[in-house]
């Protein structure tokens, strides 16, 4: 009897599991297409590559290159990729947006499992780092050019209080995924 009810228990899991993927893989896909648009908002086309283009750096893995294109032409606009790195708690999976002059469009986190009230402020758009200028952690990189600023916390990023970590470990992937995109989109245009 008990191992019919396993067998009953892991058929009705199997199932659950068959009824529910095709939903959240769904969803993650809308997902990124909004986080597309909200990082590099315009009139473009996002052309998925087909292999990932290379981080150059262990800690960064980037899963998925996007090149971003003026609508209706082959004119490079940028590129953004999605990015997954170590965090304090969990892997911690983003989309960076950068222009062809090395300037950042955006940040979006789309996957976070960091500590609450610490971490997790990452992507809490109600946690500013500057409050004077309510420019939330997030925020702070828009408009930063990954090959003239350092994007270190306590230089030229404002960490999150308490979440060294979760500051170095975004703001690495960020300056990571920015340099190999220039580096592709040099090599690109040649």
């Amino acid at each position: 009897t008990l191992g019919l009810i396993a067998a009953i228990t892991g058929l009705a899991l199997a199932v659950v599991f068959m009824v529910t993927e095709p939903i959240i893989e769904s969803q993650n896909q809308k997902a990124l297409q909004e986080g597309l648009v909200e990082i590099f908002p315009g009139d473009f086309d996002y052309k998925k590559l087909d292999e990932p283009i290379s981080s150059g750096d262990s800690s960064v893995n980037i899963t998925e290159s996007y090149l971003v294109k003026e609508k209706g032409t082959n004119k490079n606009a940028g590129m953004v990729l999605k990015v997954t790195v170590p965090g304090s708690q969990a892997p911690i999976t983003m989309l960076v947006g950068v222009k062809v002059d090395g300037t950042i469009s955006g940040v979006k986190i789309l996957s976070l499992n960091e500590t609450a009230g610490l971490g997790a402020n990452a992507d809490n758009p109600a946690y500013y780092v500057d409050k004077k200028n309510k420019i939330t952690f997030l925020g702070q990189f828009k408009g930063k050019n990954v090959e003239r600023d350092k994007l270190v916390p306590k230089e030229d990023v404002i960490a999150i209080t308490g979440a060294t970590i979760t500051s170095r470990a975004v703001s690495t992937g960020v300056k990571i995924a920015g340099v190999a995109a220039i580096k592709y989109l040099k090599e690109a245009s040649k």
